[in-house]
């Protein structure tokens, strides 16, 4: 409960807008207030304690996504939670393939009763949990209804969404932004070729990337070829003026630049439409301000 109400706390007022939208509408606002932004997320944490304890290790606010019902999931949670690290549940969906998803797997098979049910378990089972990604899924996430039973848990439970993108035809972050959800999408996966040429190839796009938008999601593993790269890496980027954000807080700044916008759009039309001399201009802004979504 408590878990629910800080994060809902933390991102209230971002549920009835897209994140594309508040990207296009805030660009000129926050090319001036915010340096680029990367969103770090280690994936598969929980089978190997050692490689999980080295990525917890790596400086800075990454995010930590830990598959349920694993040998070390709830040691190494526990672990980057002390540590100030952000934590969520790396759910196992149902790929194309029909590859082993281990424990805790939403798949296609399943109703609503059973899907959520598993879903709920998983979550229960990972402590301090802020968000959620998918592990595989490329074809459950293909799947609206199967998305919305999925969304429809962590809106009542207050968590985001980051939609890991295993398939262009993804409905996964649709799903979350129509049922206000707060969600973001994997731009980079860095090191799906585990050689250091490669993944030093990807990471140097995903920071081209944040700085041509504003921001870019990486996805890693805590393989140790990856481990040893970011431990060099990460201490560098502030050098180019890139800013390591975990996504729960870049989902937060993202909300306060939107009701900035929109407290400047509200005095915007109060100075055309209402009448400054009699005094209720002040009044009516407030109103507008406190009640964004309110119809004029």
């Amino acid at each position: 409960m408590k878990r629910t109400v800080l994060l809902s706390q933390r991102l209230a007022g971002f549920y009835a807008v897209s994140l594309l939208f508040l990207l296009t509408l805030c660009q000129p606002l926050m090319a001036e207030t915010a340096p680029p932004r990367l969103i770090i997320i280690v994936d598969d944490i929980g089978n190997n304690l050692e490689h999980g304890k080295a990525a917890i290790r790596l400086p800075g606010p990454i995010a930590y996504s830990v598959l349920p019902h694993t040998p070390h999931s709830i040691f190494l949670a526990e672990m980057a939670y002390r540590e100030g690290k952000e934590v969520m549940l790396h759910a196992p969906m149902e790929n194309t393939a029909h590859l082993r998803l281990g424990p805790g797997a939403l798949t296609d098979t399943q109703n609503r009763v059973q899907l959520t049910t598993v879903l709920r378990d998983a979550i229960g089972a990972v402590p301090h949990v802020s968000g959620v990604n998918n592990h595989m899924g490329s074809l459950l996430t293909q799947q609206r209804q199967k998305m919305d039973w999925v969304m429809g848990v962590l809106a009542e439970q207050g968590l985001f969404f980051l939609d890991s993108r295993t398939t262009k035809d993804t409905m996964a972050w649709k799903s979350a932004y129509s049922q206000g959800i707060p969600w973001l999408v994997r731009d980079v996966f860095l090191d799906h070729e585990q050689t250091t040429a490669f993944i030093d190839k990807q990471f140097r796009y995903a920071l081209r990337l944040s700085q041509e938008q504003g921001f870019a999601v990486l996805i890693c593993h805590p393989y140790p070829e990856t481990i040893r790269y970011l431990q060099d890496a990460l201490p560098k980027i502030g050098e180019q003026g890139i800013q390591l954000v975990a996504p729960s807080g870049f989902l937060f700044q993202q909300a306060e630049a939107r009701r900035l916008i929109e407290a400047q759009l509200a005095e915007r039309k109060l100075e055309h439409e209402c009448d400054r001399y009699e005094g209720h201009c002040r009044d009516n802004l407030v109103q507008q301000v406190q009640h964004p979504f309110s119809k004029p």
